[in-house]
């Protein structure tokens, strides 16, 4: 019974930290990425750089990064954005993000498939 607690306890999501490997002397910020619902398979890219790798949450807050335009490319559920965002020093940008539910992923991707299959069947008769 106990092994049962622990599983339950894994698979719940939880906020990350991380922070983006900026210089010492660069003037940073913070970026944080709140997701309407916890979301699995969490990849954030800042600037081309991974700084968060196959989370399970709902809350990301990524300190150090440059003050700036920044480029984020993050993953969530099988689905992927790319935006600019503005980064300051003087408090955390705080970024709403919307993320599909955890099977519309594999739903879309076998939909387009067989939508695919059914068209080039179609066109070469």
């Amino acid at each position: 019974m106990k092994w049962l607690w622990l599983v339950v306890l894994l698979g719940c999501a939880h906020d990350v930290r991380a922070r983006y490997a900026s210089l010492p002397d660069q003037p940073t910020g913070t970026l944080v990425l709140t997701m309407a619902r916890p979301a699995s398979g969490v990849t954030v890219a800042i600037n081309g750089l991974l700084v968060v790798d196959d989370a399970h949450t709902k809350h990301v807050v990524i300190d150090g990064v440059p003050v700036g335009t920044a480029e984020v490319v993050m993953a969530a559920n099988g689905s992927d954005k790319a935006f600019n965002v503005w980064i300051g020093s003087e408090h955390p940008t705080t970024v709403p993000l919307g993320v599909p539910d955890e099977g519309m992923g594999f739903v879309k991707t076998i939909a387009g498939s067989l939508i695919t299959i059914i068209v080039y069947s179609l066109l070469h008769r």
